[in-house]
């Protein structure tokens, strides 16, 4: 199933409550959030500012993928069914 539509602000929000990434702010118009799992960097993905315009779906994909997951996982991500604890579970499985 392909990436559902999402607004920037949602998709902010979402990784930012969720995942709580270390957050840097560089001279870029983006935040860049790093996501750590027992102390390892596991990843790096530019957050959307707060628009409340429509993610294109180019855009959406570069972040799933920056963040190791599927579309559908994505998806579930953005739509609230997977919580950050269960978004660590993947990411466990992936590093370990």
């Amino acid at each position: 199933m392909p990436i559902n539509d999402f607004t920037e602000k949602d998709i902010r929000n979402r990784i930012k409550s969720k995942l709580s990434p270390e957050i840097k702010k560089g001279r870029s118009k983006h935040e860049k959030g790093k996501i750590y799992l027992n102390g390892k960097m596991v990843a790096m993905v530019k957050i959307p500012n707060s628009h409340n315009r429509k993610m294109k779906h180019s855009k959406s994909k570069y972040i799933a993928s920056a963040l190791n997951l599927t579309d559908d996982q994505f998806n579930d991500l953005i739509e609230c069914p997977l919580s950050g604890k269960e978004y660590y579970k993947i990411i466990e499985e992936i590093f370990s």
